[in-house]
Parts: structure tokens; C-alpha cells; sequence
């Protein structure tokens, strides 16, 4: 089975103190285990590490801490999904053309990378905000 996780899961699994921890944890151990097979972005790698060093927390996690979660949890596990400069650039004009603005472009992003991967199930807690912007893919979207 392959799955693509957004952004906010593999965050959610990496923080204990997480409100999402214990629905994000299993999916995240499931890939490593070798359970299911593991894609996220390349947008999300560093998404992760910018959003892990600036949450809300004491102590905060420090940017070495952030490093190596991401390491230990995202990049040795989970297949990184990357878009060619043609697939932006066709990206760009698509959500141009059907008024996609701010944010949403990188739940976007995040869709055309789980397409691209073949992705059977995109997990996410946006599920409300992903199914919006890809009907066709509203079946795979889940929240864990």
C-alpha cells in the first residue's frame, strides 16, 4: 500500500504533546515497519523542520532536535517526492487558472506529488481543504 502524508502528520507523530500524536504515531511506525510504503514531499521535508522548530512548546525543539527527527523519522524511511521545474511551472498556470490562492497552492503541491508517487491513500488533517482541491482524488484523502 503506498501512502502520502501531509505535512502536518509526520509533525503530529514527531511531538508527543501533539493534539494529533496518537492518530499520526501508527501511520508513521507503520512505514517504518515496512507496513506500508512511505511518500512525502520534498516541500515537506523542510516544512517539517521549520514547523518543528517553531511550535509552541517549552522547551522548544531546537534546530539540531528538528534535524534529526526529520532524519530519523521522514528521510530514512519515506520515498521524497519532487516535481521537475516543467511540473511547477504547469502547476503554477493550473492554479492560476482555476483562482487557487495563498496557501492552498502548496496543499496543491502536496496532491500533484502524491499523483505523481501513485499514492493509494493521502493522509492528511485538511481533509476538508484537499478534497477541495482534487475531487477526483476524494477518495484516497483520509485523516488518520
Amino acid at each position: 500500500m503506498k501512502w502520502f502524508l501531509d505535512t502536518n502528520v509526520p509533525v503530529a507523530a514527531c511531538v508527543a504533546e501533539h493534539e494529533h500524536h496518537a492518530r499520526a504515531l501508527p501511520l508513521v511506525e507503520s512505514v517504518h515497519q515496512a507496513k506500508a510504503e512511505g511518500f512525502i514531499s520534498a516541500h515537506s521535508l523542510l516544512e517539517t523542520y521549520s514547523i518543528l522548530t517553531r511550535l509552541p512548546r517549552s522547551p522548544r525543539i531546537s534546530p539540531s532536535q528538528a534535524a534529526t527527527l526529520v532524519q530519523e523519522n521522514v528521510i530514512n524511511h519515506f520515498t521524497v517526492v519532487a516535481l521537475t521545474a516543467k511540473e511547477y511551472g504547469e502547476l503554477a498556470a493550473r492554479l492560476g487558472r482555476n483562482s487557487i490562492i495563498g496557501g492552498q497552492a502548496y496543499d496543491a503541491l502536496h496532491l500533484e506529488c502524491a499523483e505523481k508517487c501513485g499514492a493509494e491513500q493521502i493522509y492528511t488533517f485538511n481533509v476538508r481543504h484537499f478534497a477541495g482541491l482534487a475531487a477526483h482524488l476524494s477518495e484516497k484523502i483520509v485523516a488518520p
